[in-house]
C-alpha cells in the first residue's frame, strides 16, 4: 500500500482510533508492536492503552504468545453475536429466508455440476487424476464459496431463531429493512 494510500484512511482519526481500528479487524493474534505499526502509532504505550482497554470492553482477548509476550486476538464470538444482531436489526424476516433460499439455490447448483451430494465429496474429487489444473482450480475456488456460503446460512438461521427476541429488545427498530444489499456479500 502507498504512503497516500495509509493516509487516507488515518487522515481524520487520532492514534488511539487507529490503534483501535486496527485492534477490532485482528483475524489471527498480534503483538502491541504489530498493532501499533499497522495503525501508524508512534507510541508503543498509547497502542498498549488502547488493546487494554479494548480487553476490558471484551473486544479483544489477550493471550500469552508462543514467545511470551501477550498477544491480542480477535473475539470471534462477540463478532458473530455482532452480525446476528446486525442482520436481525437491519432485514426483515422474508428477507433473511429469502436469502437462505438463494443460498441454496446456489448450493444445489454446485451439486448438479460436480455430481456430488456434499461440500466434502466434491472436496474428496479433487485428487482425481483425470483433471486439469484448471479444473482443480476451480473446484478449490467453489470450495472455499461453498465454505462461505455454509457459514452465512448458518448465521441466517441463527438471525432468524433470535429475530423476535432480539427485536423485542431493540428500542425504536421496527420491522423494516433498511438495507439494499445482498447479506452475501
Amino acid at each position: 500500500m502507498t504512503d497516500q494510500g495509509l493516509e487516507s484512511w488515518t487522515k481524520d482519526l487520532t492514534a488511539r482510533e487507529r490503534a483501535r481500528e486496527i485492534a477490532t479487524t485482528l483475524t489471527e493474534p498480534r503483538s502491541v508492536e504489530w498493532v501499533r505499526d499497522q495503525a501508524q502509532v508512534s507510541s508503543w504505550q498509547t497502542a498498549k492503552d488502547e488493546l487494554e482497554m479494548l480487553v476490558e470492553f471484551g473486544q479483544v482477548h489477550a493471550i500469552d504468545g508462543d514467545d511470551g509476550n501477550t498477544k491480542y486476538a480477535p473475539n470471534y464470538q462477540r463478532r458473530y453475536f455482532n452480525e446476528v444482531t446486525e442482520l436481525i436489526n437491519s432485514h426483515t424476516r422474508e428477507e433473511l429466508r429469502e436469502e437462505i433460499a438463494t443460498i441454496q439455490e446456489t448450493i444445489d447448483e454446485w451439486k448438479r455440476e460436480f455430481d456430488v451430494e456434499s461440500r466434502d465429496e466434491l472436496e474428496s474429487t479433487l485428487a482425481d487424476g483425470n483433471l486439469t489444473s484448471e479444473a482443480v482450480r476451480d473446484r478449490n475456488s467453489v470450495l472455499r464459496q461453498w465454505e462461505r456460503h455454509e457459514d452465512n446460512k448458518r448465521l441466517l438461521k441463527h438471525a432468524l431463531e433470535l429475530y423476535d427476541d432480539a427485536r423485542s429488545l431493540y428500542p425504536g427498530g421496527n420491522a423494516s429493512s433498511t438495507s439494499s444489499v445482498s447479506l452475501t456479500q
